[in-house]
């Protein structure tokens, strides 16, 4: 049973890579401050730094700069090259780094980790803490996120007077730039601990479990504040411990470089999150070569060196390790006497190859198991020894260890306990397991179904193949070949017809092993899945409801058409509220996609609708696709029939309308709002849209409204009333009768449209480039129309003019 449960495990993990999937975090891991005292000091950079200047550096950072000077790059390439050649060769770590403002007073910059790994996941020395990812993907010795995905989201506030020279000449009324991005980054590998507390209790964790730095905190008397034996988690016993003044951390790489030394941790009486325990202590550092993780960075002070307190402290927690590769062997039903077991040793630091081995068992408790040393080539770093087999039908259970110079001891499976290596020699009677996820529905357009599963055994896979059929008719069967390790995956496309609006496919998924005598399995145990067919009804060139004919227009999923609440009219809704997923890394979305097509052209798309948006509003200045943006709603559309989706605007919250944003925020309970709307909130929005490399002319397109819910908070939602969708007749290049001038184009966002022969233009709407609508005005002058977009950014703006049965489209550029 530990086989398959250890299997299991693994391709779990796999998935979650596959997925590039981690524990997402929202909170700050490290601030610093200005310091009020002046201080002219350099500390140049370390010896490392010097040596392999010019040559080939230890680890990779890579820096998506967003506002950033070339002059403040060339500063922060400077710290960057600094912490590269002290990492290790096998790091790589992509840094978003944003010159911006921050509100808060004395901060010269902040950074946040973007993601957590539980130890035992990768093989970490402490299996049940939580890793920073920089520091996790070292250890895993893989990648967790798509390698052009932040690691560190680093921001440096654009308001300080700031040095941007690399030669640590720091006048003495600026702030080095190069020190903070180095403290900043020292935070992002790891450098940060997760306590808190609030004014009866003090607590620390990712839902109570801690991150790694905070394994190594302790208070005077050398008790480590994670010993729950000492102080229990959420208690008063843990806050009053966290603002006592006096604490270290203390570790064996730490010891040993500072001859004996703890590290006296900054700890004011008034709780900083984000700095107090986070840093070193200011007036009790070991020297200014070791003061760069003290919380205030002073004027003049440029430090260039981590220090070895920094570094120690680093490798403490993991940047200094000890990896143990290993290929797990498979089941066999092979009689065997003996199996070969071989590993390798893969280390920053010296270990003791006289203390490599195993520990073996047959017991699934280990309650009997013996210990192996291991022996390597000469100096080779690869390790093998033989173990014998007692009986054929036996089960072995086994786990590697290494023990580095620190006398660190590390084992392989980090959770070793719970799930060790397993290899079952005999006749297998063990199932295959099936992971599979059923799609929801098919569109009668799509041309292809889909079939994926997940699928492991303790012995090995021999077949796998899904049964199916239509409105429970006759079966037809379909293999599934390897795609990836562990994964099968097929697609094939069904006669023309075969889907239709209203049928149903039903199926079930096979997997049979490698076994001398087959073991089956089957998914679902019982009975089938079945994926609903959508109808899709005809091309339209417009479209227009005030949903009181209900919703037979709309394929709906989390949204409904009804009377709100207090509301007199239909409309297309969400739920109220909508919902919230309670755990980190995790999304709800809603949509609501029109089933008539509609035929789009070079002219373009006018949509039109009134609304109230209360969703969860994002960060002050947080921009659509930014982690700090949160929930969100769309307008998107698909020319394929739903294989890609692309917004027609972008993403918006309840900050697009200061009414919006403040009834929102008028009703909060805890994170959420439970502000209830009526119809005077409702609001006309128009978005415009033109052809572009998504959609051109001649193209069929989709439409559907989309809501986003990240983590945690929530609010009423989003209603949709009054929907009207037109194709424009572009007559701007073709009519002659109706001439219209734009004046002064270019200009500052002042300017006046002169019509002639008569014409009269009733109403006019001004786009901005993303197609939103942001001025709307009727005009009863004969021939001119005065327009003021004086508050508008630069950019390109489309113009409308309404006029008897059509509408003319102008183009106006604003430059300030």
């Amino acid at each position: 049973m530990k086989k398959i449960i250890f299997l299991i495990f693994g391709l779990l993990n796999f998935i979650l890579l596959e997925a590039q999937e981690l524990i997402s975090n929202s909170s700050l891991s490290g601030i610093c401050y200005a310091g009020a005292e002046i201080k002219r000091i350099f500390i140049p950079p370390p010896d490392k730094f010097q040596q392999k200047k010019g040559s080939l550096r230890g680890g990779s950072i890579t820096v998506q700069y967003t506002g950033f000077s070339t002059q403040g790059q060339v500063a922060v390439e400077h710290a960057v090259s600094i912490l590269e050649s002290m990492l290790p060769a096998d790091t790589r770590i992509t840094v978003s780094a944003k010159w911006e403002r921050i509100a808060t007073p004395g901060v010269l910059g902040n950074s946040m980790i973007t993601g957590f790994a539980v130890g035992g996941a990768i093989d970490a020395l402490y299996p049940n803490v939580y890793y920073p990812v920089t520091l996790a993907e070292k250890i895993a010795g893989v990648s967790l996120n798509d390698d052009n995905e932040s690691d560190i989201d680093l921001i440096i506030n654009n308001s300080i007077s700031w040095y941007l020279g690399i030669d640590g000449n720091t006048p003495a009324t600026r702030f080095d730039l190069v020190t903070v991005v180095l403290h900043e980054l020292c935070h992002g590998l790891g450098f940060f601990d997760s306590m808190d507390l609030n004014d009866s209790i003090g607590w620390y964790g990712v839902s109570s479990v801690p991150v790694i730095y905070d394994k190594f905190v302790e208070n005077s008397r050398a008790e480590k504040l994670t010993d729950t034996s000492k102080y229990r988690n959420f208690s008063p016993e843990l806050r009053a411990e966290l603002i006592n003044e006096e604490l270290y951390f203390a570790g064996p790489l730490l010891n040993q470089y500072t001859s004996g030394s703890r590290a006296r941790l900054y700890v004011p009486s008034r709780w900083d999150q984000g700095s107090s325990i986070s840093h070193l202590e200011e007036e009790l550092t070991n020297g200014d070569e070791n003061s760069l993780m003290t919380p205030f960075i002073n004027p003049g002070e440029a430090i260039h060196d981590p220090g070895n307190f920094t570094f120690s402290i680093l490798g403490d927690i993991g940047w200094i390790n000890t990896r143990i590769v290993h290929i797990p062997i498979e089941d066999t039903e092979e009689n065997i006497s003996e199996i070969e077991l071989f590993m390798t040793v893969e280390s920053d630091t010296l270990y003791n190859r006289d203390k490599v081995g195993v520990v073996y068992s047959y017991d699934d408790d280990f309650s009997s198991a013996d210990t192996v040393y291991m022996g390597s080539a000469g100096t080779q770093n690869s390790y093998k020894t033989t173990i014998g087999i007692p009986s054929y039908n036996s089960e072995l259970h086994y786990y590697f260890f290494a023990e580095d110079t620190f006398s660190r001891l590390y084992r392989s499976p980090s959770w070793y306990e719970e799930a060790p290596y397993t290899v079952y020699i005999g006749t297998d009677t063990v199932k295959p397991v099936i992971f599979h996820s059923p799609e929801e529905y098919y569109l009668e357009t799509d041309d292809s179904i889909h079939f994926t599963a997940a699928v492991i055994d303790n012995i090995g896979i021999d077949s796998v193949y899904v049964e199916y059929r239509k409105n429970s008719g006759p079966s037809e069967f379909i293999a599934l070949p390897l795609y990836l390790p562990g994964i099968y995956r097929t697609a094939f496309k069904p006669a023309p017809g075969f889907l239709s609006g209203g049928d149903s496919i039903q199926y079930r998924i096979f997997a049979a092993d490698s076994a001398h005598v087959s073991n089956i399995s089957v998914s679902p145990e019982n009975g089938y899945f079945t994926i609903k067919i959508e109808e899709i009804k005809e091309v339209l060139t417009s479209y227009s409801t005030d949903f009181s004919g209900g919703d037979v227009d709309f394929f709906n999923r989390g949204f409904e058409v009804m009377k709100p609440s207090g509301f007199n009219r239909y409309g297309l809704q969400t739920k109220h509220p909508y919902e919230s997923p309670g755990v980190n890394g995790q999304s709800i979305v809603y949509t609501s996609m029109l089933r008539h097509p509609l035929k789009f052209n070079e002219s373009g798309l006018l949509i039109s609708f009134n609304e109230i948006v209360l969703v969860e509003p994002g960060e002050p200045g947080s921009v659509f696709g930014s982690d700090d943006f949160y929930d969100y709603v769309i307008v998107e559309a698909t020319a394929d029939f739903g294989k890609t989706w692309h917004g027609l605007i972008d993403g918006y919250d309840s900050r697009y309308n200061k009414s919006m944003e403040s009834a929102y925020k008028s009703s909060m309970e805890g994170d959420n709002s439970t502000f209830v709307p009526n119809e005077s909130l409702l609001l006309n929005r128009k978005i415009f849209y033109r052809t572009t490399e998504y959609f051109s002319d001649g193209d069929t397109l989709l439409l559907r409204f989309r809501i986003y819910s990240d983590p945690l908070a929530n609010g009423w939602g989003w209603v949709i009333d009054d929907l009207k969708i037109n194709l424009l007749v572009d007559e701007v290049e073709k009519i002659n009768s109706v001439p219209s001038i734009i004046y002064p184009n270019p200009g500052s966002g002042l300017f006046r449209i002169k019509t002639s022969d008569g014409f009269k233009s009733t109403r006019y709407s001004v786009f901005n480039s993303s197609g939103m609508c942001v001025k709307e005005e009727n005009s009863e002058q004969e021939s001119e129309i005065a327009v003021d977009l004086s508050n508008c950014p630069s950019g390109l703006y489309i113009i409308l003019l309404y006029h008897d049965s059509n509408i003319s489209t102008f183009r106006y550029s604003l430059i300030k």
